[in-house]
């Protein structure tokens, strides 16, 4: 079986573009990421930056999509935890995935 995708971190300063839902739950800005990691994901965390522990975190309750700048882009639905996650996965840019 394919390892899959369980978390995602994004760096997203200052709370861009997220929309706190006042029922400790939040929805993330738009993301571009494979429908299969969208899929699988159960944690997202979000950072100010990879060095920092993320300051929103929590499992994915929801997922829909939005075409933002001609593309179609993730937007995850998620409820709160409240427990900071350091930064999780390699590669660059301003996402990381953690596989499992």
């Amino acid at each position: 079986m394919a390892e899959r995708v369980i978390e995602m971190h994004f760096v997203c300063r200052d709370d861009l573009n997220v929309t706190d839902l006042g029922d400790g739950t939040f929805e993330t800005g738009v993301w571009y990421v494979s429908a299969e990691a969208a899929r699988t994901v159960r944690t997202v965390a979000l950072h100010q930056d990879k060095n920092t522990p993320s300051y929103r975190q929590g499992q994915v309750i929801r997922r829909t999509t939005t075409v933002y700048e001609g593309k179609v882009r993730y937007v995850f639905r998620v409820r709160e935890d409240g427990r900071p996650r350091a930064w999780g996965g390699g590669g660059s840019g301003e996402k990381g995935y953690v596989y499992g």
